[in-house]
């Protein structure tokens, strides 16, 4: 083939990619005009946040799924969140605050990633700050650390973790919502080790999957053990992400727990725990559809 016949070649085929590529950009054109239309319907709601996620969530995994492999998996499910970023936007502001006493960089970074990368953020030294300016109304997103078993906490702050035990007695109807980033890798692979949680003032939604996130009050008595063992006892998938001994409000230890599967404030399976020998209270502070998994 002569170098002539090789680059006339190339460049039908980078005709044929160009059309293509114009053919997305006007089907996305198409798709936004039609977020008028979804505004009107969510005032005539009265809603006033407007963020679907368990729908979101829905429609990128079922996206995922029609494709092999894990890059092009990682490329659609990024290349719509920020479709959905850009929708939201043009639906409502997004004002965010992360909860950030120690100024991590990697918090900012984690969630531009996972909304847009020119969203205007605020950091918060203090969880009480963030939520009274959630109920203020100037922050409609906040977005906090999620403790897991091996995180590696900056010492310096030692409330940076335990932000949940005064989100749990909010009364302004916040809730968790989704996880942060949204698309993660088997432990056989080396990544970060932060998950973020967002929250905002919305009703809870019910995905194709989901976790649930409640924190449980109990007697200091009563250990680690036994906390779990109530839980598989009654047929919950259970893990403990931290407990704390508030100094206080000595002989109470507060757990902060993750459960599979989808459970409102008042479900009659949490009410049965409340009402086992060791009576603990439980507060639903949210849910967040389970992140997209890959190798």
């Amino acid at each position: 083939m002569t170098n002539n016949q090789h680059n006339k070649n190339l460049q039908e085929i980078r005709f044929e990619i160009d059309k293509i590529d114009n053919q997305i950009v006007d089907l996305i054109k198409q798709r936004m005009s039609i977020i008028p239309r979804v505004i009107d319907l969510k005032k005539n709601y009265d809603e006033k946040f407007y963020i679907k996620s368990a729908r979101e969530s829905d429609m990128i995994k079922n996206l995922v799924n029609t494709v092999e492999g894990n890059y092009l998996k990682q490329a659609i499910a990024g290349i719509w969140r920020k479709i959905i970023c850009v929708a939201n936007m043009k639906e409502q502001i997004l004002r965010i605050g992360i909860h950030n006493p120690c100024s991590i960089g990697d918090y900012e970074y984690l969630v531009k990633e996972y909304f847009l990368p020119n969203l205007d953020i605020i950091n918060f030294d203090s969880d009480i700050n963030l939520i009274a300016e959630m109920q203020k109304g100037s922050i409609n997103i906040g977005v906090f650390l999620l403790p897991t078993d091996h995180d590696n906490f900056n010492k310096k702050d030692s409330f940076q973790e335990n932000w949940w035990i005064n989100m749990a007695n909010n009364q302004i109807g916040l809730k968790i919502y989704c996880k942060i980033p949204f698309v993660e890798f088997s432990k056989d692979n080396k990544q970060s080790n932060i998950q973020l949680v967002a929250a905002a003032i919305k009703n809870p939604e019910q995905s194709m999957q989901d976790q649930t996130i409640i924190c449980l009050e109990d007697n200091s008595q009563v250990d680690k053990a036994q906390i779990i063992n109530l839980f598989k006892k009654n047929n919950f998938n259970a893990k403990i992400l931290k407990s704390v001994k508030i100094q206080q409000l000595s002989g109470i230890v507060f757990y902060l727990i993750e459960l599979d599967g989808f459970y409102l404030e008042g479900d009659i399976n949490l009410k049965k725990l409340s009402q086992s020998n060791i009576k603990p209270f439980i507060k639903v502070m949210g849910h967040f559809p389970t992140p997209i998994i890959l190798n």
